[in-house]
């Protein structure tokens, strides 16, 4: 299932960026948006706020769903996360620690995203 793993040191601690696959769209992608949002005990969000709490991109022939979730209190954490179906499955890369840190890289996440690719078919 998860298929790579990165800790994220900085101040403030440190943030585990996660690469995984599951078959089928493992409950669509407002539930796993409400999922990750249950993670920074968040409550969930309907299907019309969905929008707005998400962003899209189109990279490399593929379609991402991008959110960045944060946490309440006086030490929130965060949650980038980007869910990417295909070929039958769906793919997720998420960012989770403390704000700080995570809000600190988000533009390497979203590089990151921007490297993301199909992979070559089998001759």
């Amino acid at each position: 299932v998860r298929k790579g793993s990165y800790a994220i040191k900085g101040d403030g601690g440190e943030a585990d960026m996660a690469i995984t696959a599951f078959p089928g769209d493992v409950g669509g992608a407002l539930a796993n948006l409400n999922r990750w949002r249950g993670q920074l005990q968040l409550p969930p969000v309907s299907q019309a706020e969905f929008a707005a709490a998400t962003q899209h991109l189109d990279r490399n022939d593929l379609h991402m769903t991008v959110a960045d979730i944060v946490g309440a209190g006086d030490q929130p954490q965060r949650i980038l996360g980007a869910m990417v179906p295909y070929a039958g499955a769906t793919w997720f890369f998420k960012m989770a620690g403390p704000a700080a840190l995570v809000g600190r890289e988000k533009t390497a996440f979203l590089a990151l995203l921007d490297t993301v690719k199909p992979a070559p078919s089998s001759p």
